[in-house]
């Protein structure tokens, strides 16, 4: 029994930890535009918080269907993953939630003043 349980245990472990780095993966940052100021990098930050927040929304929105599907699998699983992070991103860009402004509002209090 305590094999089995083991078992369980890692395999729970590891498919935790298969969708942790799908969706994380998605949002690895390269580079770090330094022609921008640094208000301008504040925004696409903020930006991309917002879109992370949104991708987690529709991450828990999935987690709670209620059966599985004749077709899932765990490549499926990852696929829309990736698909919810792009689908997040996308929208993101168009539609303002206002989490961007307030995090660039708050945090950039301390930035100097854009000369316009």
């Amino acid at each position: 029994m305590g094999d089995s349980l083991n078992s369980s245990m890692t395999s729970a472990a590891l498919m935790q930890h298969r969708s942790s780095t799908a969706s994380t993966a998605a949002w690895n940052r390269t580079t770090v535009d330094t022609s921008k100021s640094q208000r301008e990098q504040l925004q696409g930050v903020a930006k991309e918080f917002e879109a992370a927040f949104l991708a987690e929304f529709l991450k828990q929105g999935r987690a709670g269907e209620l059966a599985e599907g004749m077709f899932s699998s765990e490549a499926g699983k990852t696929f829309q993953g990736l698909l919810d992070v792009e689908v997040a991103r996308a929208s993101s860009g168009g539609l303002n939630l206002g989490i961007a402004d307030a995090m660039v509002e708050q945090l950039g209090r301390g930035l100097p003043k854009e000369a316009k």
